[in-house]
């Protein structure tokens, strides 16, 4: 992560990381790991759907 990265870029770097963790996921990974992997992912675009960006603010 570089200095002044937003909370909205992480976000989608965090999402996009969680989603290729769960598409490459081999057959024999733990049910236990991908279900983690999915509660994250959701988690994530929870956050990121409920994000208000200090521009978006200071339109209102």
């Amino acid at each position: 992560m570089f200095i002044g990265m937003s909370r909205r870029m992480e976000l989608e770097k965090e999402i996009e990381i969680a989603q290729n963790n769960i598409e490459k996921a081999t057959p024999d990974t733990p049910k236990e790991v991908v279900d983690a992997w999915k509660k994250e992912l959701d988690s994530l675009a929870f956050e990121l759907n409920n994000l208000y960006d200090d521009d978006e603010l200071e339109d209102s």
